[in-house]
């Protein structure tokens, strides 16, 4: 058990659960951050860029589902209990916010990988930080569709993964389980990747969490730790890029119309006489 991702954790953890502000704030002040914010509210992402080559998109969300432009019939204040090697509430009627404020932590603690990180917000009820970004910023979104592929982290439990909510490629499943470990839950449920990933892959991964948007929920560090360090470890190995089965598609579209229009052409022109 390590006392320092404890208090990352409960640092973030304790932050209000009704607004995102600190966490945006903490990231924001990162060296090289390039922060959006719209006109409306959960409308807001901070965009730190890797340094390597073979960069990789790291994700999570900074609103929790009692967030006060929800209008959730919550407000501060609260407290937070670790005992047992769990997180939970010590609050009645409320939750922790492990969904997603243990993606934020996983991201605190990756800063050293020299990936890319992307923190949004609004992505309960909308998505709306990840649509504003790509609404408002095309060369950003250009940007994080040139990475390698893309990785949320905004599940429960651990070594547990969902690939349906981006249209995937069977190599790239088979990348993540068998180099990752991480095995695809093929369960229901949608994350910012549906809006970010245009044409490169992305699996949302669990971060240990479970009984999300509950008041019982509740965080286990060890599970945490464990999708900590395993994906810390498979970060440092060289990776390769990823594109979705839309790029083919598409590709496979233009080619017959090439093929269409040339046959187009040559059957108006005049026959050659024998």
């Amino acid at each position: 058990m390590d006392n320092h991702y404890i208090d990352t954790l409960l640092q973030i953890l304790n932050t209000p659960l009704d607004c995102g502000d600190e966490i945006f704030d903490r990231f924001a002040a990162l060296p090289g951050a390039v922060a959006g914010k719209g006109n409306k509210p959960l409308q807001r992402y901070v965009y730190i860029p890797g340094t390597r080559k073979d960069r990789v998109v790291l994700v999570a969300h900074i609103d929790t589902v009692w967030d006060k432009s929800y209008k959730q019939p919550f407000s501060e204040p609260r407290s937070v209990i670790f005992e047992d090697g769990i997180f939970k509430s010590g609050t009645p009627g409320c939750g922790i916010g492990a969904d997603d404020r243990a993606g934020c932590a996983m991201l605190w603690e990756l800063q050293s990988c020299r990936h890319s990180i992307l923190i949004v917000d609004g992505e309960e009820h909308g998505k709306f930080g990840a649509k504003y970004l790509k609404a408002s910023n095309k060369k950003l979104f250009r940007e994080l569709n040139k990475h390698c592929y893309m990785i949320e982290f905004d599940w429960k439990g651990t070594n547990s993964c969902l690939f349906n909510q981006v249209d995937n490629t069977p190599k790239f499943k088979q990348y993540i389980e068998n180099e990752l470990g991480f095995i695809d839950s093929k369960a229901s449920g949608g994350c910012d990747l549906q809006i970010l990933c245009k044409s490169v892959c992305g699996v949302n991964l669990g971060v240990g969490y479970r009984f999300y948007h509950r008041p019982e929920e509740q965080l286990i560090l060890s599970e945490w730790e464990n999708t900590l360090n395993a994906v810390r470890a498979f970060l440092e190995n060289p990776q390769r890029k990823f594109r979705t089965r839309i790029v083919p598609r598409y590709t496979r579209f233009v080619k017959r119309c090439i093929r269409k229009a040339g046959k187009i052409c040559l059957s108006v022109l005049p026959k050659k006489k024998t």
